[in-house]
């Protein structure tokens, strides 16, 4: 029978190794190698193939492992707003993203090559949609929500999508696409004034 030192070394072999693995895909997303095969995984990991899949079963597992792990670097942007008026409350929701878009980028532009290979990838970026929204409502209120026009124009300017196209296709760097956005957004609150 093995020795409880035995048994809580190879545990926390295999959580190292879990990690590693976690780790290798975050740092090749983030080198912008979109999402790389388990093999290119494993090899930047230092395990084995094998252990990729031991760990999370497929490679849907392990982009539920990634998913989480990233999220938790922005745990901090859904605290609660400090302005108190909605309009205030718009503009720190922009910030916040402009903070978390240009970090975020690359898993999207990763997550758009393989989405029809996976679909939670899909269900990845539909649920920070939802999620945004969702906060983006809360802020403004029913009353200026009513106003579906302006309120859908407000959403859109505030996306990942608005976002990533003037990265990616009008080729603005961060502070551009940044000042594109708080033009567009400035320009639907003052129209509500």
């Amino acid at each position: 029978m093995p020795e409880a030192a035995e048994i809580d070394g190879r545990r926390l072999r295999s959580v190292a190794s879990r990690d590693r693995i976690i780790n290798a895909v975050i740092e090749l997303v983030d080198e912008d190698q979109g999402i790389p095969g388990a093999e290119v995984i494993a090899a930047r990991a230092g395990v084995g193939l094998r252990s990729v899949f031991r760990h999370f079963g497929d490679m849907d597992g392990l982009y539920v492992a990634v998913i989480d792990r990233i999220g938790r670097r922005y745990t901090h942007l859904s605290r609660p707003y400090e302005a108190t008026d909605w309009q205030g409350q718009v503009r720190e929701a922009m910030a916040r993203r402009m903070e978390m878009f240009e970090t975020v980028l690359p898993y999207r532009r990763a997550a758009d090559m393989h989405r029809q290979r996976s679909p939670l990838l899909d269900h990845g970026l539909d649920a920070l949609t939802l999620m945004l929204r969702v906060r983006l409502e809360t802020a403004v209120g029913a009353e200026l929500r009513a106003d579906d026009l302006w309120f859908e124009q407000l959403d859109l300017w505030l996306s990942l999508e608005a976002y990533g196209r003037l990265r990616d296709r009008q080729r603005q760097d961060h502070a551009g696409a940044a000042r594109v956005i708080e033009a567009a957004v400035s320009a639907l609150l003052a129209a509500k004034r």
